[in-house]
């Protein structure tokens, strides 16, 4: 990045970070996946942006997000994507768009993980990962069993202090295998 100098104190001067570089940002080992806050230091938490990258087969569980559409652009891999009675496959480059108030869950389909951003108006799923996520250590998938991974209660419990109820288990590989012969293109 390229930086040109200026005199301190001058107002056109902006006092926090304007860009976040590849490989920085704020991560979290978040339910079994990678998640790293894109915002740069120091500038506003909304819209948020997260890069989510989830190992083959990860699946959250089957969700409903009270307030707010989940939405995230696939930037690499394959996945089923569940949303009410609707069944897709989204591909690099799909953007998706999960109405609030819709049950859904997906689950990442070949051998590679799946990279996403997930864009968000507001910083509610934000909160949710800071409060159920361990920081991580390095910038990988956690291990199984790794910091970050809750019990089916305490995540539920968690979820509901953030307008996000857990209804069903996540997508598992005969379901996503159904899924896949029965699906749309998105």
């Amino acid at each position: 990045m390229t930086t040109t100098a200026t005199r301190a104190g001058d107002p056109a001067v902006p006092t926090r970070a304007l860009v976040s570089e590849p490989g920085g940002g704020q991560a979290w080992w978040f339910l079994g996946t990678l998640a790293v806050l894109r915002n740069p230091r120091g500038a506003p938490r909304t819209p948020t942006v997260i890069e989510l990258i989830v190992p083959p087969g990860g699946s959250p569980p089957l969700h409903v997000h009270e307030r707010l559409d989940d939405s995230f652009l696939l930037l690499e891999g394959e996945v089923l994507v569940r949303c009410g009675a609707q069944t897709l496959v989204a591909r690099a480059g799909s953007y998706v768009v999960l109405p609030a108030g819709v049950e859904h869950t997906f689950r990442v389909l070949g051998e590679a993980p799946a990279k996403m951003l997930l864009i968000h108006a507001d910083d509610e799923f934000l909160d949710f990962i800071e409060a159920v996520g361990a920081p991580a250590r390095e910038a990988v998938v956690p291990p199984p069993g790794a910091e970050g991974d809750l019990d089916r209660t305490a995540l539920i419990e968690a979820a509901a202090r953030h307008a996000l109820r857990i209804i069903g288990p996540p997508l598992d590989a005969e379901a996503a295998h159904a899924g896949v012969g029965a699906r749309t293109s998105a």
